[in-house]
């Protein structure tokens, strides 16, 4: 699978040192169109002035205008300097770069209620991105919101980035927070990229997929503890499949869940099949789980859970709710993972999930959950509530 070949090229790259910092971009910028949008627009007759970034202005006209312009010349980088921009509903297309400074330099704000960037191809790098409008509603004073779906909450961008029928785009460093819905929502993408991102405090979910996506990557990135409803839902729409993608050394965290009054039932890293069985082949590896368990619901073929150095779960690592009549991974491969539960080496793993088929358990800590196969991994009894 080719995704999964880039993956394990990045994890060679990254081995040294942690989280490095991953260039997919060119090596040779020579020749390439740069737009600064605190600079170029008007003297480039893009708009009629620059952006401001000074946090009160709607800068969403003049960084479109200036995307649209480097698109129309083949392709290029939109730089996008210190400050913080209001925006609502960028459309990154493909061959141009929106690139900030870093986190902590190039802010990005919520102008509406509607998403922040709606990528149909190309790149998003170096800022930080947080659906609250100030200041005053984010960090210590962000509010979750009721229901599942940040009603009442301090957000008003209902996702900070979406997704929809996007091919080949990147994402890459990017802190994307307090979102009233979901911090990132891919539905119909192809060659998704996101690697070395930070995404937390979302009203709903941290991250969905929901389908049709395909051929994706996520590589050393952090979902963070605090959300409304899910941590990360993999749940393709009804006829829809996700499938062929790769968590590569990332972190599911839920040591913070339940703070600021979110949510702390919906700890899960869901992966969710449908009868015609077109959402299959996940690979999870390298990654650590803190507090947060493996749900299935449904029948989801040819996942792997590859040397995992931390699988934490607050009560089992796989789980089947009670309300979900069939929650299966078949042929699945799980090879050389740590299993714990509350900071302990597990003495159970596995919570109503059914491991049929061709399924395996081999080099894993504790050994006890070596050398099974098929049904003998299964557990048909305590299923957890809904």
């Amino acid at each position: 699978m080719r995704v999964l070949a880039v993956a394990l090229a990045l994890m060679c790259l990254c081995s040294v040192g942690g989280r490095a910092d991953v260039a997919l971009g060119p090596n040779d910028n020579r020749g390439l169109l740069f737009v600064d949008v605190r600079q170029d627009l008007r003297s480039l007759g893009i708009w009629a002035a620059n952006a401001s970034g000074d946090g009160q202005a709607n800068d969403s006209g003049p960084i479109q205008a200036a995307i649209d312009y480097v698109a129309r010349q083949g392709g290029g980088y939109v730089l996008v300097p210190a400050g913080v921009y209001r925006v609502e509903r960028i459309d990154v297309k493909p061959g141009v770069h929106l690139l900030g400074c870093g986190w902590d330099q190039t802010i990005f704000r919520a102008w509406s209620t509607a998403l922040m960037f709606c990528p149909s191809g190309g790149w998003l790098e170096n800022f930080s991105a947080y659906g609250t409008p100030t200041a005053e509603g984010s960090g210590e004073n962000w509010v979750v919101g009721t229901d599942g779906v940040g009603k009442g909450g301090t957000a008003t961008a209902l996702l900070i980035i979406g997704i929809y029928g996007g091919e080949n785009v990147h994402i890459h460093n990017v802190r994307a927070m307090e979102a009233r819905y979901d911090c990132i929502y891919t539905a119909g993408t192809r060659g998704l990229r996101v690697t070395n991102c930070h995404f937390d405090r979302a009203g709903r979910n941290v991250a969905s997929l929901v389908g049709n996506d395909e051929d994706f990557l996520f590589a050393n990135c952090h979902f963070g503890s605090q959300w409304g409803l899910y941590h990360v839902d993999i749940e393709p729409n009804w006829g829809k499949y996700v499938r062929d993608g790769v968590f590569l050394n990332c972190t599911f965290d839920g040591r913070q869940a339940g703070e600021r009054n979110t949510n702390t039932w919906g700890a899960f890293l869901i992966f969710c099949g449908h009868p015609e069985l077109e959402s299959r082949n996940i690979t999870v590896m390298g990654c650590r789980f803190y507090d947060i368990s493996v749900r299935v619901h449904g029948v989801f073929p040819d996942v792997k859970f590859l040397y995992n150095p931390v699988m934490r779960g607050k009560s089992r690592v796989f789980i089947r709710v009670k309300t979900n009549p069939v929650g299966e991974f078949r042929d699945a491969i799980v090879r050389g993972n740590c299993f714990t539960i509350n900071g302990e080496p597990a003495q159970e793993i596995n919570q109503g999930v059914a491991f049929t088929g061709n399924s395996v358990f081999e080099d894993n800590s504790p050994a006890k959950f070596n050398n099974l196969r098929g049904q003998e991994a299964s557990s048909e009894t305590g299923q957890q509530a809904e």
